[in-house]
Formats: structure tokens, sequence, C-alpha cells
């Protein structure tokens, strides 16, 4: 695999796990959730808990810092635990398989948060509870729905450079995008 192949890859997992942990916070201030109160500051998976995984996965020499050639290890003995034809490529189904291991302590986190009783089952209940109020919550002219006349006055929350990486944005730029909904709201 060329080295620019490579680098667009790491970028790419770093961005999306970064788009991960900055949505869950979103979601928290959105919807007026504690997530203090439940022990996780910052959502399932916050600025805090991503910062410490990032250490524990790649500071190998356990020195509390990060050289490039530690992550280049991790990275390099990851993608070779995967690639099982030792072809130096990865199909659809082994990434997968790498992803599904990258993220796995995300999801134990998120399952864990919603996870209320703490008796190791989320019951619909319990993961309805996070959005349980999210219209009424956001529902700023009373209609019962949410739509572009619910935004926030002032400075949006999410700015158009992170809509458009999540998909938000129509192709021309604007924050119309493409989603479900009526045409023209982005389904938001």
């Amino acid at each position: 695999m060329q080295k620019k192949t490579k680098i667009a890859l790491a970028a790419g997992a770093v961005a999306l796990a970064l788009a991960a942990g900055i949505a869950g916070m979103a979601q928290a201030q959105m919807t007026g959730m504690s997530w203090r109160h439940h022990g996780m500051e910052g959502g399932p998976m916050g600025m805090h808990a991503m910062v410490m995984n990032f250490m524990e996965r790649y500071d190998a020499n356990k020195d509390g810092k990060i050289g490039q050639d530690e992550i280049d290890q991790n990275r390099t003995a990851w993608f070779n635990e995967f690639d099982t034809a030792k072809k130096g490529t990865l199909t659809l189904e082994q990434f997968q398989n790498l992803w599904l291991k990258e993220h796995h302590t995300q999801m134990v986190r998120a399952f864990q948060f919603l996870d209320h009783n703490g008796d190791s089952q989320v019951t619909l209940d319990e993961y309805k509870q996070p959005m349980a109020n999210l219209v009424a919550d956001l529902d700023r002219n009373n209609d019962g729905t949410l739509g572009r006349d619910d935004r926030p006055v002032g400075p949006p929350a999410m700015g158009a450079g992170f809509r458009h990486h999540m998909g938000m944005m129509g192709d021309d730029g604007d924050d119309r995008g493409t989603g479900p909904g009526e045409p023209g709201d982005g389904g938001q």
C-alpha cells in the first residue's frame, strides 16, 4: 500500500473518531443530558476518554509520550492481524473486523451508558431514554416537529464544515442537505 494511501486512511480514522466524540457531546448539549451524571464526562466517548484510549493504544513503552514510531508499529501490527492473506491489502470484510476491534471500547462505553441499572442488559426504555425528550426540548415553534425554524438563533452549534463532513450539506455547500424530510431541510 502506498504511503499516501496509508496516511489518508489514518487521517480518516482519526477524523471519524473525533467526529463521533464531537457528535456525542453536541447531542448531550442539545438535549440537555447530563453525561457527568452518568459518570461519563463528554458522553460515552468524550474527549477525555478518547485521549486516554489513544494513549493506551499507542504509548507502547508507557512513558506518557507517543512517538510516530509507536503509532506506525501499532497500526502495522493491527493491519497485519487482519490481512489474513498477507497480501498487504484489506478487503471490506477484513477492514470491518479491524474497525470493530478499534471501536470496541467505544461500543462498550455506549452500552454501559444506556444500561442505567447496571444489569448488563439494555431494555427498550433504556435505549429510548437519551432521546426521549429530544423533540420537546428542541421544538422552538411548538409544532411538535423539528425543522429549520427550530434552529437556535446565533452561532450554530455545529459549524458548516462539521455538517458537511457528517453528510448534512448539499453538494453546493449550503446546509440544506439531501437527507430525509421535506425538500431543503436536510431531514433536520
